[in-house]
């Protein structure tokens, strides 16, 4: 199956079971919890063998889709527009301008973090987080644009 940045987006502010009842997503395995001592309740839905999270509001209209590219969460499918071998250069030549950066920071609690880029679309934001110690994306997330932070 392929897959690409706007193929996932089309799930933004669509209910869960869109997204869990398509390929390749059908087959996966993913835990639901739900947050309930929030404002407003959160529903998580995690595939960690698959390198895949998404959470929903509590209609279960999925917020943001998160696709992991480290050693222990791997996404098992590659993007078409945007492998995850990309550098930060790559990115940026690919998606446009970012409208929003950061660079590297070391948190004295949290630890070390890699910069990233944010790229905003009309109905839709791309957060690209880096490796700290490698050229390449880290974390891909995909946010509706009413829950950008």
């Amino acid at each position: 199956m392929s897959l690409n940045i706007e193929k996932l987006a089309n799930y933004l502010g669509k209910k869960a079971a869109g997204l869990l009842g398509d390929l390749p997503f059908k087959g996966w395995t993913f835990e639901r919890t739900v947050e309930t001592g929030l404002d407003k309740p959160l529903v998580d839905y995690v595939s960690a063998e698959n390198g895949m999270e998404f959470t929903c509001d509590g209609e279960d209209n999925v917020n943001n889709i998160f696709i992991f590219y480290s050693e222990s969460r791997r996404f098992r499918e590659d993007l078409q527009d945007l492998p995850a071998a990309s550098g930060r250069q790559e990115v940026i030549a690919r998606l446009g301008p970012p409208s929003k950066s950061g660079e590297k920071i070391t948190d004295p609690i949290l630890g070390e973090y890699g910069a990233w880029d944010r790229f905003k679309r009309p109905d839709y934001t791309v957060h690209v987080e880096y490796h700290v110690d490698m050229d390449s994306i880290k974390m891909l997330t995909l946010m509706r644009t009413d829950v950008v932070p």
